[in-house]
């Protein structure tokens, strides 16, 4: 039960921080995009990478300093390219705004752009994979609970955050609203690149 707890707690902790994927989930809850096939996406993801760290990937990608220097600059690019998109709609005029706000999207290409934002976030991978995989190693006897509580943690929050963003569309649709939208999350995830380009890995 402790390792069940400390999976929890820490894996929340984590997850939360994963600034890439709670904006792009929370975007597409308040569009009535398909928020909760993105928000089983990112609990899978997960899931995957978390058991894979705490059974001994993550110190494969540790051991490896290629890995972890292509991960981190192709991550980085990705990340700035992500946040420019979102800073330049923010300045489109109004009803361009709007109307992109309200344009229905294809689940497929959703998909798409949430398993880019995940799997080439190489926050995704420290926290989850590394970061996880290490803590797991405290809990020999108990790995799988301490996996599992992480996993539940993901359950959670992807899942609540899907739902308050859904319940809250109706009263955030205005063209003012998404373009502060658009430029907070441009600065909060150019403010993560710059942290992963420059912390040590």
């Amino acid at each position: 039960m402790l390792a069940f707890m400390s999976g929890a707690i820490t894996g929340g902790g984590l997850i939360i921080a994963v600034g890439a994927q709670n904006s792009f989930l929370l975007e597409q809850a308040l569009k009535r995009h398909y928020a909760f096939p993105i928000a089983l996406l990112f609990i899978l993801s997960d899931a995957l990478s978390i058991a894979l760290g705490a059974f001994g990937l993550g110190l494969i990608l540790q051991s490896n300093d290629w890995l972890l220097t292509l991960s981190r600059w192709g991550g980085v690019a990705f990340l700035v390219w992500f946040a420019l998109g979102k800073w330049r709609a923010s300045f489109q005029e109004e009803h361009l705004i709007l109307e992109k706000s309200s344009q229905r999207l294809a689940l497929w290409p959703l998909i798409m752009m949430g398993f880019a934002v995940t799997w080439l976030n190489p926050h995704f991978y420290l926290d989850t994979m590394i970061l996880m995989g290490s803590l797991s190693n405290q809990w020999q006897d108990a790995k799988w609970e301490f996996v599992l509580g992480g996993v539940v943690a993901s359950v959670a929050w992807f899942l609540s955050l899907a739902l308050i963003g859904k319940l809250c569309a109706k009263w955030l649709a205005s063209a003012m609203f998404w373009r502060w939208f658009n430029r907070v999350n441009a600065l909060l995830i150019w403010g993560i690149a710059l942290k992963i380009a420059t912390q040590p890995l």
